[in-house]
């Protein structure tokens, strides 16, 4: 029999000193799924880079490519460590730092495991003190434990239900819009309405796929438009006048209720708007079908960027 169930990406991540251990993760959380995607109505789905991320080139900072198509869009982050930290970005010691520090810095759950095994005599002992050191550093502000993969159904069954409970809790405070209604217009119904402009569907595009929730507002705006600009560009999308309408964008998004006040100045003037999770996660939900109205407008925005 079929049943719905809302569907949580996992980080798989980790240096290539475990490969073994991370195949065994992957098949550890399929079997969760068999144990309890249906009582929890939670599908658990692996992110693995080496099979999720689609070739790109962009002449830099590869890692960058790794966060935009796949860590930014996953939930939960399983991490394990052995006798490497990784191969260094052009912001952290590893690549697989870079992605523990975004999940930390989004407050998004995050599980690390050390593997406890016999060291090979030709490891890198430079390395593995590199990770006692982050292991013993990470210990001042977080748990870790141990591997062992039958471990890891416990911690994720747990984990899911404290993820569960955290979105019932935000469910009671669905924030309001300034227009007066108690209860925010479900985002699928406003994609369906026709009210949303083009550039406030582009602005939801773009937080799908990069997994940005904060909205740097007027003088602040300067944090969020060089990221906007870049993923526009990307996307080669030089038919769009997102960026130039951003503040009256993000505006409108807060009027819709679908953003909320992060930050204010001293004189109560806001700087900073968040997409609270609760609309995030009606963004990343939403079916085929209004995804494809989300891609409809990029589609439509199309332009050779930079063209005259």
């Amino acid at each position: 029999m079929s049943f719905r169930a809302e569907v949580l990406r996992v980080l798989i991540a980790s240096p290539s000193d475990v490969n073994q251990e991370r195949n065994e993760i992957e098949e550890v959380i399929f079997m969760w799924n068999s144990r309890f995607a249906e009582e929890l109505e939670t599908i658990l789905l692996p992110g693995r880079w080496e099979e999720d991320v689609v070739p790109t080139y962009r002449g830099s900072d590869p890692q960058q490519i790794i966060n935009e198509q796949l860590v930014n869009k996953c939930d939960i982050l399983i991490g394990v460590f052995w006798t490497k930290l990784g191969t260094p970005t052009m912001t952290h010691s590893s690549g697989t730092l870079e992605e523990v520090s975004i999940f930390i810095e989004k407050g998004k759950e995050v599980m690390l495991y050390f593997v406890d095994k016999a060291v090979q005599r030709n490891a890198d002992f430079s390395q593995l003190a590199k990770v006692d050191e982050f292991k013993k550093e990470y210990g001042y502000k977080g748990i870790y434990s141990a591997y062992d993969r039958q471990k890891i159904i416990d911690h994720l069954y747990k984990k899911v239900m404290q993820y569960k409970k955290k979105r019932a809790d935000e469910q009671e405070n669905v924030p309001t819009g300034n227009s007066g209604h108690d209860i925010v217009e479900p985002l699928k119904d406003l994609l369906e309405s026709g009210k949303l402009t083009s550039n406030e569907i582009l602005l939801l595009a773009y937080t799908l796929d990069t997994g940005n929730r904060q909205f740097g507002y007027r003088w602040m705006a300067n944090q969020t438009l060089p990221s906007i600009q870049a993923w526009e560009k990307r996307n080669y999308l030089g038919g769009s006048d997102l960026s130039d309408a951003y503040n009256e964008v993000v505006l409108n998004l807060a009027e819709r209720g679908l953003l909320e006040v992060k930050e204010t100045t001293s004189y109560s003037n806001v700087r900073l708007y968040v997409m609270p999770l609760v609309i995030y996660d009606q963004l990343r939900t939403l079916s085929d079908v209004h995804k494809g109205k989300l891609r409809k407008v990029v589609d439509e925005a199309l332009f050779p960027f930079g063209l005259d």
